[in-house]
């Protein structure tokens, strides 16, 4: 089994966030698959329902996107898109190194 590092540095807030993080894809996930199957074909006629969609997300948090600022919104998807790539990065190596294995 391949050793794969842990990346957590003990930090509580860390552990929090990836957490908060892992709950917030599900419950977004879920209620987008949700509408997107549930919608009629010509809801938005002419558009793309998946793109409203993401549009109707991004309005219904736009209060909180607006009070935490431009800087702080881009400095938290800078994060997340770290976070993923970390996680993904060592989810690809231990595939690799389990395939190598058999």
């Amino acid at each position: 089994m391949v050793d794969v590092k842990r990346r957590t540095s003990g930090s509580d807030a860390g552990q929090a966030l990836v957490e908060e993080l892992l709950r917030t894809a599900f419950c977004l996930g879920g209620a987008y698959v949700s509408l997107l199957e549930d919608l009629p074909a010509d809801a938005f006629p002419g558009e793309d329902t998946g793109a409203v969609l993401i549009e109707m997300f991004a309005g219904s948090a736009s209060p909180a996107l607006e009070a935490a600022g431009e800087e702080s919104c881009r400095t938290a998807a800078a994060l997340i898109g770290a976070v993923k790539d970390c996680v993904l990065g060592d989810l690809g190596a231990l595939a690799q190194s389990t395939r190598s294995e058999e």
